[in-house]
């Protein structure tokens, strides 16, 4: 695949203007424009270009393109990249006796972004290009105005789309800064032209819109669940590296990712294949046990030193530390050792492969090819609606307690009632940010980024409130299950005293939290409704 060019490449800088045009329209007399002078337009050129990327088109992503064109006066392999002035082109001639290897200098350029291996034709672009040449009185050219019949073809599915448009694009001695006389000529022609019928092009570029990816196009709810699963997935692999390094906050934040990437399954699943969503859950609920025991762990360690600083002046309370935090720290750096021993660059490589299947286009269910605002947003609101409904089942099951001394079975009911909503309202929470953080850099809105967000963050307080209430539960289990193994806790109340007031205290904490349930279930509703409600 590769050929032996292992030039950089000849380097152009393109500064320039797109413009979506009606079908019958023709170009303007720019002459009229002072500075130009002349108009020249050669004859039409045919233009046949391929253009490569991963599966899950991680170089558009980047704002790359990799092409190999034929036809007109620069046919060859193009990388384009985005510079401080424009796009950044650079170019590499074909090589007749393989006309299908990319050079060596151009996979260098993209190996950032891809491996060689991933990469394959996504994409063709035919234009017919008439092309009109601005010069001043001098003969020195100014700019090249494009007019651009064009035809794409989705490799991918065998999308077709044909469209007009128009490019103004600066010569390469000439800059856009602010004031220059290239920033006011390139003004003055995007007003004549669009006083001629154009408008500023819904997409940055041509490969934009003939992978469906500009703002005029409708995406689809597989493409778009797949744009947010791939930034997830490239955060997932920088907080491992984090989580190994044992960096500050390393295993809770690959933790996060990991819970978002499975609410995102939870909530948005369906528009997925089945089979690949089963496995990538179970890649990502093992991650995410690997990632949990030695976050519990860490969590219980400066749970309780925190905690036990709260009992200055309390009696034998400073050995609680050697009792509760020290063990707990233990703990953390056995399942510390075991995560990074078991995090090997194969399985890490399994699990990358595993979201890169998630993104596949070829992963989409047959509801994953319906259009992506209303699709999500019946989602969204399904997990909401999941939400009333274990509510309902939870204030049934609070309502039946007794004010005290509760049986078994009833505070198991409870816990489990509770842990259902928690679960509803972390779906919820990171399904609402996946639409409003995961798609900011794209036209998709679902809902409105404020209504996303409001929600976001009503979810969240609620997830956070009851997560309060099980880890203060938790931990007063803890103390008091440690305070029945020391010997000295048995025996003398001085030496007990402290693991009663850490359990009463932790209990009391998550009592007050429960007493604030109703209030955050009311704000997440109102939310939702405000977002969801049409």
């Amino acid at each position: 695949m590769t050929a032996t060019s292992d030039s950089a490449g000849e380097r152009h800088v393109e500064i320039e203007r797109k413009f979506d045009v009606p079908g019958a329209a023709a170009l303007p007399d720019l002459t009229v424009i002072d500075v130009v002078a002349h108009a020249v337009t050669p004859e039409p050129a045919h233009l046949d270009a391929i253009y490569y990327d991963t599966p899950s088109l991680t170089l558009i992503q980047a704002k790359v393109a990799l092409r190999r064109r034929t036809g007109g006066h620069d046919a060859g392999w193009h990388v384009k990249t985005t510079g401080e002035h424009g796009r950044i082109e650079r170019h590499w001639p074909i090589d007749s006796a393989a006309p299908d290897e990319i050079p060596v200098g151009a996979l260098r350029l993209v190996e950032a972004w891809a491996k060689p291996e991933e990469l394959a034709p996504v994409a063709r672009i035919e234009t017919t290009r008439t092309a009109t040449e601005l010069s001043d009185a001098e003969r020195r050219p100014l700019a090249e105005i494009a007019d651009d019949e064009v035809r794409t073809t989705d490799l991918r599915d065998g999308s077709v789309r044909q469209w007009h448009e128009w490019e103004a694009e600066l010569d390469e001695r000439l800059d856009d800064a602010p004031g220059s006389s290239g920033a006011l000529l390139l003004q003055t022609v995007s007003d004549r032209l669009i006083e001629a019928g154009a408008r500023p092009s819904s997409a940055v570029a041509k490969l934009q819109r003939a992978l469906g990816l500009d703002r005029g196009a409708q995406a689809t709810a597989a493409q778009t669940v797949a744009h947010i699963a791939q930034g997830l997935a490239v955060e997932l692999d920088s907080r491992l590296d984090d989580a190994i390094a044992d960096r500050p906050d390393g295993v809770h934040q690959a933790r996060i990712v990991i819970r978002r990437l499975r609410s995102l399954l939870d909530v948005y699943g369906v528009f997925v294949d089945p089979a690949i969503v089963r496995a990538t859950r179970r890649h990502l609920k093992r991650l995410g046990d690997d990632l949990g025991a030695a976050r519990d762990a860490e969590v219980r360690a400066r749970d309780a030193e925190q905690q036990v600083l709260q009992l200055q002046g309390v009696p034998a309370a400073r050995r609680l530390v050697g009792r509760l935090s020290e063990p707990a720290w233990r703990l953390y750096a056995v399942e510390h050792a075991r995560l990074t021993a078991d995090l090997t660059d194969e399985r890490r490589n399994d699990i990358a492969e595993q979201l890169r299947r998630l993104t596949d286009p070829k992963a989409a269910s047959p509801e994953g090819q319906t259009d992506a605002v209303p699709a999500l947003r019946a989602q969204l609101a399904e997990a909401v609606a999941s939400f009333v409904a274990d509510d309902h089942c939870l204030v049934e099951v609070w309502d039946r307690l007794p004010p005290t001394g509760a049986g078994v079975r009833a505070r198991l009911r409870f816990e489990h009632a509770l842990h259902e909503v928690r679960k509803d309202a972390r779906r919820i929470r990171y399904a609402a940010e996946a639409i409003s953080l995961g798609l900011a850099d794209t036209p998709v809105r679902v809902l409105e980024r404020t209504d996303a967000k409001r929600l976001a963050k009503a979810a969240k307080r609620l997830q956070d409130l009851l997560g309060d209430h099980r880890d203060d539960a938790l931990f007063a289990d803890h103390v008091l299950h440690v305070a029945a193994d020391d010997e000295r806790a048995r025996t003398t109340q001085r030496a007990a005293l402290p693991y009663y007031l850490l359990a009463l205290r932790a209990r009391e904490r998550g009592a007050e939290a429960l007493g604030r349930y109703g209030e955050a279930r009311d704000e997440l509703l109102a939310s939702a409704s405000a977002a969801l409600d049409d």
